[in-house]
């Protein structure tokens, strides 16, 4: 049986797991609980097992007792979870034949009566999918070395398919041989333009071998575990099983704090480099550790002694690091000098809490035309449960944030707000209902329906005083999920507001919550259940589920061509709405001055020239959605290796950063989660002093900058009709 010891969550928050050779797919939210990582670390008696196949069956039976559509071990659920466990292990066709496969899906109609039999030999036994994968992985490194080794023809005309939907199994041992040799090439090409190709093939060859290193080095818990996300994925794309330690970080995700050193860490080469001090943190106060510093032994002070971690994966070095506040962590660092030469030092830092600046609440003001609009930036939902429990109205919350920067604001007599939730993926639900009130007086927030399709009703939060009722404006993007679309679906059905940016938002209009698996052999828990429980609605009862929230004037931006939504996702649940609610009554009809503010806006676009190029790669960008890439050196090719390379390393990067000490912004996921909002545009102005933050407006940013505009325009508007 599972505790219930639940909180509600609306998020598109996500982990991304690692596959072979740079391939990365973006699959589950992370919630976690600090307590479960301490537990294993101050306890050496720990059994290490969470997982086994009996325990395997049973939180597959916790997901169907709390899920929002499944009940039952349904044959469609069979399949999807083969073949998802499947698409995770080899999601770019690589490793597995069609013979594989197909000697696999015989025993797949039994899959589920053989777990609940505590029979799992397909899954990780001696002739088991896991096992053949390794034993595919070994093959497979050789084919790519064997590829590397040989001379790559540039100037060959011929193609690589990069979709993997588009393409078969396959079915021998030479065509997996032809697809790494052209794999490779590809990879060769886009990482020569900016290296020494002998460089390249030296650092894709140790890739490879770490890669090797990984998979046979996974435990059984981490198998099991692999499966059990598989079953869970295949519920819909955001429920997931949260390992012991996954769990761990749920209090930093929410709470925006953490107990560690304070350093971002990523993985080059197979050593832990230091990519970030994080101010006010224990290395920074420090000050030994520097930026590019290799970990390449760590003493977690444990009494399990100093621990070599080169070539140890990155979510295992932050465990050895991270701990009890006030305990000691010892790293051995390596460290390139001026000179050249190579110093090794060992550092001893104090493990102390770090407070996450980056993600909280913050507000700037934009002045044009002599009209002072605030800007405020919410990334996510976020709250310090345990410290809201002990003092709710001055704990780190993001209402109690919002409530603070809204008073500057307001204090500062602003002509208006604007609302930034472009890369907001959601949190709190709890947060979302109160956040609403401060801009909706007494609103309908949401409306949320059950597997057994009760539908309740979610007002808003108690206010000691008015909310803001002036001009607003909500910017959006498809990258705007869930909670965030929740305030935005309230603020367009009130006709409270604007809603600008992107043509849609994400699409997510689940609820999930995260349920404690009771713990074994010393651990507080076993890891935790994240499942989807319900349906949101908004108070008009519209679905925001696929569709996402429509902007009432969408702002250019290269976003537009891409493909994100919850659309996109395998097994997403289908659009449906529900009846309004009864007591939701609109503010005001916006739809005569949203057409206005729709032409003001495409003159002002058409006369622009950042947005004219904006609009052609828009364009351009739709039409070149060819996954048939080629493989032939040209100067074109080259530049898009080059853009290639640059997304890919950046891809890589927010990945590494997701799983370290400092707890990343979860919009790099996904979801994604993706611009760091950099410098302050100088026409903020400061009349009472007030401390602002300089992460709120970018000077380049050309659709902040438009969203502003169309808020003026709209408070121009309004006065002239007034008079």
């Amino acid at each position: 049986m599972i505790f219930n010891k639940t909180r509600v969550f609306l998020t598109i928050a996500a982990v991304t797991i690692a596959v072979p050779l740079g391939q990365y797919l973006k699959i589950i939210p992370s919630f976690q609980n600090a307590n479960s990582e301490e537990s294993i670390k101050k306890n050496p008696k720990i059994v290490s097992s969470y997982l086994s196949c009996a325990t395997l069956s049973e939180r597959m039976k916790d997901f169907l007792k709390n899920h929002y559509v499944f009940r039952t071990f349904e044959p469609e659920l069979a399949k999807r979870t083969f073949d998802t466990f499947i698409k995770l292990l080899d999601p770019g066709k690589l490793y597995f034949t069609r013979d594989d496969i197909n000697e696999f899906q015989k025993q797949q109609p039994d899959l589920f009566k053989n777990i609940n039999n505590y029979d799992c030999r397909l899954i990780t036994g001696e002739n088991g999918i896991y096992e053949r994968y390794r034993k595919r992985i070994s093959e497979a490194t050789q084919l790519a070395k064997e590829a590397l080794k040989q001379n790559q023809d540039f100037t060959k005309d011929e193609y690589l398919e990069t979709d993997r939907k588009k393409i078969e199994w396959a079915k021998s041992t030479d065509e997996l041989k032809e697809r790494w040799r052209k794999t490779i090439k590809f990879i060769v090409l886009n990482m020569k333009d900016s290296d020494d190709i002998e460089k390249v093939r030296t650092r894709l060859m140790k890739r490879y071998d770490l890669i090797k290193k990984d998979i046979d080095s996974k435990t059984s818990d981490e198998r099991f575990s692999l499966f059990l996300n598989s079953f869970a994925f295949s519920l819909d794309p955001h429920s997931s099983f949260l390992t012991p330690i996954d769990n761990a970080q749920f209090q930093a995700d929410f709470s925006l704090k953490f107990v560690g050193i304070g350093a971002t860490l990523k993985s080059v080469d197979g050593y832990t480099v230091i990519d970030s001090v994080v101010p006010g943190g224990a290395a920074a106060k420090d000050g030994r550790l520097k930026k590019n510093d290799k970990i390449v032994a760590v003493d977690s002070g444990d009494n399990s002694g100093i621990q070599d971690v080169i070539e140890m994966d990155l979510s295992k070095v932050v465990q050895l690091i991270r701990g009890k506040e006030g305990t000691t962590v010892k790293l051995v660092i390596l460290r390139k000098e001026i000179d050249g030469k190579m110093n090794r030092f060992t550092i001893a830092l104090k493990r102390a809490v770090v407070q996450i600046k980056d993600n909280e609440a913050k507000s700037d003001i934009m002045t044009i035309n002599n009209k002072k609009i605030g800007v405020l930036n919410l990334p996510s939902f976020y709250i310090d449960y345990k410290g809201c429990q002990d003092s709710p109205s001055t704990c780190r919350s993001s209402f109690n944030d919002m409530y603070r920067e809204i008073k500057k604001l307001k204090q500062l007599k602003v002509d208006g707000i604007v609302l930034d939730l472009r890369r907001n993926g959601g949190g709190d639900l709890n947060e979302t209902q109160k956040i609403v009130s401060l801009f909706i007086k007494n609103p309908i927030v949401t409306q949320v329906e059950d597997k057994d399709k009760n539908v309740r009703i979610l007002p808003g939060g108690e206010l000691k005083e008015d909310p803001y009722l002036g001009p607003l404006g909500i910017l959006v993007s498809k990258y705007t999920a869930s909670a965030s679309e929740i305030v935005s679906g309230a603020v367009q059905d009130y006709g409270r507001g604007i809603i600008m940016g992107n043509s849609r938002t994400f699409g997510k209009g689940t609820v999930q919550t995260v349920i404690e698996v009771p713990g074994t052999g010393g651990r507080v828990t076993d890891g935790a259940i994240h499942v989807t429980i319900a349906k949101f609605f908004r108070p008009s009862g519209k679905s925001n589920q696929e569709k996402g929230i429509l902007s009432d004037i969408v702002i250019p931006d290269i976003i537009e061509a891409t493909d994100i939504g919850e659309k996109e996702n395998d097994y997403a649940l289908p659009y449906t709405i529900i009846k309004a609610s009864r007591d939701f009554k609109p503010e005001k009809d916006l739809s005569n001055l949203i057409v206005d503010l729709q032409k003001l806006s495409k003159e002002r676009v058409e006369k622009s020239d950042e947005f004219k190029k904006i609009n052609e790669a828009i364009e351009k960008a739709k039409k070149e959605k060819n996954t048939l890439v080629s493989l032939k050196e040209s100067k074109t090719n080259l530049a898009k290796g080059t853009q290639a390379k640059q997304s890919k390393d950046k891809t890589a990067s927010n990945k590494e950063n997701s799983n370290l000490d400092k707890v990343a912004n979860k919009d790099s996921s996904s979801k994604n989660k993706k611009n760091t909002i950099s410098s302050n545009d100088p026409v903020v102005e400061d009349e009472e002093n007030f401390e602002f933050s300089p992460k709120v407006i970018r000077k380049n940013d050309i659709q902040l900058k438009e969203a502003v505009n169309i808020l003026i325009d709209s408070i121009r508007l309004s006065s002239n009709n007034k008079n």
